[in-house]
């Protein structure tokens, strides 16, 4: 079934603490500068897509922003690609004001559920997060990530990214355009402030109901996360 207004927690409503979010530590840098667009390659991707290895016909979400590129790649496999803007519609809903103060109150919680993630429960067979999650409050993240696990499939995967660079008050926002199975062109955006920034056991606590998490590395300051149902 669709869940519109989808629970901001896991289980019943029921709170479950965070555990053990790694706070901001105290800044060296404000911001790094923005570099425009650039490609780089992506383990992560690369296994997201092996996953879908001769299948066809297989539906995935893209929460950034939609791009010919991304959905002339997965027409090109046969899949279909859709989209959910979850930067944006976080914008219009939490924007105007203190954008992590807005994200406790309800009328806002409630405006923002209903135009994100309002899937079937095992609908889709991949999300393509990004770096969306960590500009969430706690508990509307833990609302998301459940909602994420109801909506795709068993066996299906989430890919996201994470800032892992604490020094930073900003880190860069970007829009992702696919240009391979392992490749990715990253396009700076803006500047934001995450929420938070998470160590591996934090994002182990986080995907807790999923079946699997798994950390890529990579030589810049971004983390690679797949997790499976």
């Amino acid at each position: 079934m669709i869940k519109k207004g989808w629970n901001r927690l896991f289980g019943n409503g029921e709170e479950v603490p965070f555990g053990t979010v790694m706070p901001a530590m105290t800044p060296l840098a404000e911001r790094v500068e923005l570099r425009g667009e650039f490609s780089r390659q992506s383990s992560a991707l690369e296994q997201f897509f092996q996953a879908f290895h001769g299948q066809a016909g297989l539906t995935v979400l893209d929460l950034g922003v939609s791009n010919q590129e991304n959905t002339d790649f997965f027409n090109e496999l046969g899949h279909k690609l859709r989209y959910d803007n979850f930067v944006r519609s976080m914008d219009e809903s939490f924007g105007d004001g203190d954008f992590y103060a807005n994200q406790d109150d309800d009328d806002r919680i409630a405006s923002f559920q209903a135009k994100v993630l309002n899937f079937d429960d095992d609908s889709l067979d991949g999300v393509l997060v990004w770096d969306a999650l960590q500009y969430l409050s706690p508990a509307l993240l833990e609302g998301a990530v459940s909602q994420m696990h109801s909506i795709l499939h068993k066996g299906g995967q989430l890919l996201t990214v994470f800032h892992t660079d604490e020094k930073l008050v900003e880190v860069p926002s970007y829009s992702y355009r696919i240009q391979g199975q392992n490749r990715v062109k990253l396009i700076s955006r803006t500047h934001r402030k995450p929420a938070q920034f998470f160590s591996t056991r934090s994002l182990e606590k986080l995907f807790r109901n999923f079946d699997q998490v798994k950390f890529f590395l990579t030589q810049d300051s971004l983390r690679e996360v797949i997790v499976r149902k």
